[in-house]
């Protein structure tokens, strides 16, 4: 099945070229020209949300937040700014991956595709039906794989996709140290740069959201130049 896109941009020139290479790409797209009209178009049919940071009615900023307090749809901002300030308030607003205009096609579908399989499309499952998922339990979390989801304590966790997978890696690295090059990498699809926020970011959202652990100890280390640690037990602090 193919996935379904919105396209919010006021550029009416640039949405209709957007479009028909998605289209050629297989991806379903709806264009919508300014916030307004991506609030009627949204509904939980759409897999990937591509929101241009500057319009006249409601700027993509504004409509990300109201998104986030319903919605965990994939959202990467477009942006003609080269501007770290609204890169990373877009980031700590919820945004899964910006990228600066003019852009590569070809980047653009790159980052398209990785956002979607950090949603969990396009994993493979090896396990059968009526086997049990793989999940982690840590303390009170509870992660599960298949599912895609995180509970603690038995109530849901609100993580974007983005999170998740970084949750996720750190886990299957509990105990060890992982890199912000390979987050980067592994989790948004791209090299690392030295003074790049994204990354830490989604990690300081990632700690927002996880509630405190009943055992008192810290859930994710930050190791200065080394990059971050799952805790395990305090062995580990």
């Amino acid at each position: 099945m193919n996935k379904k896109l919105l396209l919010v941009d006021d550029d009416v020139e640039i949405t209709a070229l957007l479009k028909e290479l998605l289209e050629l790409e297989n991806f379903t797209v709806d264009v919508a020209n300014n916030g307004t009209e991506a609030l009627v178009k949204f509904n939980e049919s759409i897999d990937l949300i591509l929101l241009d940071i500057m319009m006249p009615d409601i700027t993509g900023l504004t409509l990300l937040t109201q998104l986030r307090t319903k919605y965990t749809v994939p959202i990467i901002l477009l942006t003609a700014k080269d501007n770290d300030l609204d890169k990373i308030i877009g980031l700590e607003l919820g945004a899964d991956d910006y990228i600066i205009k003019p852009f590569n096609d070809r980047e653009l579908i790159a980052r398209i595709r990785a956002t979607l399989r950090r949603k969990g499309w396009d994993i493979a499952v090896t396990q059968q039906d009526d086997s049990p998922s793989l999940e982690y339990t840590v303390d009170a979390l509870k992660v599960n794989v298949r599912q895609q989801s995180a509970y603690f304590d038995n109530k849901y966790i609100e993580l974007t996709g983005t999170e998740f997978q970084i949750l996720l890696k750190l886990l299957e690295k509990s105990g060890d140290i992982i890199s912000r090059d390979m987050l980067s990498e592994s989790v948004l699809g791209k090299e690392f740069l030295p003074f790049a926020r994204s990354i830490d970011v989604h990690v300081s959202n990632l700690r927002k959201k996880l509630p405190p652990r009943k055992d008192g100890l810290p859930w994710i280390k930050t190791l200065r130049s080394k990059g971050y640690l799952f805790v395990i037990d305090k062995d580990f602090v």
